[in-house]
C-alpha cells in the first residue's frame, strides 16, 4: 500500500479529530454537547451505517468472504486474549487496574474509528466486513469486559446494555443479508444519509473526548505506553505473521488487521467510571493510543497490507 495516500486518508481523519478538539476547547461544544453527539453516533448514524452496508445480494463468494472474516477473527481475539493475560501480570497494579489494561488490550476502538479508517483506506465496500467484525464486540464488552473490570459484578450482566441499537442493527441487516431484502425508499435514502455523517462525527467526537485531558499526567504512566505499543503494533502484527500465509485476499486480510491496529475502545473510560474502577488510567489509555495511531495506523497499512 502506497505511503501517500494512506497517511493522506490517515490526517484527513486527525484533522477532523482536531476540529473537535478546538470546538470544545473554544467553548463551542460541551461536555454535555459531546456525550449528546456521542449518543446520536452510536444509536443512529453507525445502526444506520450498519442497515445500509448489509444490503448487498448473498452469494457463494460472499459466504466464504464472510467465513475467512470470521477465522481472522478468531485469531484477533486469541492474540488479544493471550496479550491480555501475559502483559498485564509482568506490570503493577492494584487488580481493578489489571483489569482495566486487560480491557484495553481486547477491545479497540472499532466503532468510533474503525468504520471511518477502514472506509478512507479501503472504500465502501469494507463497510461490510467491518460490521460482521463489530458483531460480537457489544457482547463481548458488556460480558467478558464487565468480567475484567470487576468480576464481583459480572455474575449479573445486563442485557439492556448489551442489546444496543448497534447489534439490533446488525442482527436485522444480517436479516437483509439472508433474505435479499432492501429497506424501500424513501426510508433507505434516510438511512444512507444518516449513516453518511458516522466519519465527521466519530472524528470530532474523539476530539471533544481527547480536549479536556491533562496532557502531562496523561503521558508520565509507562503502563500506558506498554500496553499502547501492544494494542497498535503487537497484536496486529501477529495476526497479520499467523493469517498472511492462508489469506490471499486483500480487502479479506487488510480489514481485520486494520481493525487490530486501533487504538483503545473509547467506552473503556465510560465503563471504568460507571463501575467504579481506575477510570483515569482508563483515560490515559485512550488518550497516548488514539495520539500514538497517527503513526502506527498509517505505518500498519504500508508495510503489511498489500
Amino acid at each position: 500500500m502506497d505511503f501517500l495516500p494512506v497517511a493522506t486518508s490517515i490526517f484527513t481523519l486527525f484533522i477532523l479529530i482536531g476540529v473537535g478538539f478546538l470546538a470544545f476547547r473554544m467553548g463551542y461544544i460541551t461536555r454535555s454537547g459531546a456525550s449528546g453527539l456521542s449518543s446520536l453516533l452510536v444509536n443512529v448514524a453507525i445502526p444506520c451505517l450498519i442497515l445500509e452496508s448489509m444490503q448487498v445480494p448473498l452469494s457463494s463468494g460472499l459466504v466464504y468472504s464472510m467465513e475467512v472474516i470470521a477465522l481472522i477473527e478468531v485469531v484477533v481475539y486469541l492474540v488479544s486474549f493471550i496479550s491480555a493475560i501475559v502483559i498485564p501480570w509482568c506490570l503493577t497494579g492494584s487488580v481493578f487496574e489489571t483489569g482495566v489494561l486487560r480491557f484495553m488490550l481486547i477491545f479497540s476502538n472499532l466503532g468510533f474509528m474503525g468504520y471511518p479508517v477502514a472506509y478512507a483506506m479501503f472504500g465502501e465496500e469494507s463497510v461490510f466486513y467491518v460490521t460482521l467484525i463489530n458483531l460480537p464486540f457489544g457482547f463481548l464488552v458488556f460480558t467478558l469486559g464487565v468480567f475484567l473490570l470487576r468480576p464481583d459484578l459480572a455474575r449479573n450482566p445486563d442485557l439492556k446494555r448489551i442489546l444496543t441499537p448497534g447489534l439490533i442493527a446488525s442482527v436485522l441487516g444480517l436479516c437483509l443479508l439472508g433474505t435479499g431484502t432492501t429497506i424501500p425508499s424513501p426510508l433507505n435514502e434516510s438511512v444512507s444519509l444518516l449513516g453518511s455523517i458516522t466519519t465527521p462525527l466519530a472524528m470530532i467526537v474523539i476530539g471533544t473526548f481527547l480536549a479536556p485531558l491533562p496532557f502531562f499526567s496523561m503521558v508520565s504512566d509507562i503502563r500506558v505506553w506498554i500496553i499502547s505499543a501492544a494494542r497498535l503494533i503487537l497484536i496486529p502484527v501477529i495476526v497479520f505473521l499467523i493469517t498472511s500465509p492462508f489469506v490471499t485476499d486483500p480487502l479479506l486480510l487488510g480489514i481485520p488487521v486494520l481493525l487490530a491496529a486501533m487504538p483503545v475502545a473509547a467506552n473503556t473510560v465510560l465503563l471504568s467510571e460507571e463501575y467504579g474502577v481506575n477510570a483515569e488510567l482508563a483515560s490515559k489509555g485512550v488518550f497516548i493510543s488514539t495520539l500514538l495511531s497517527l503513526v502506527t495506523i498509517p505505518l500498519i497499512g504500508i508495510y503489511l497490507l498489500p
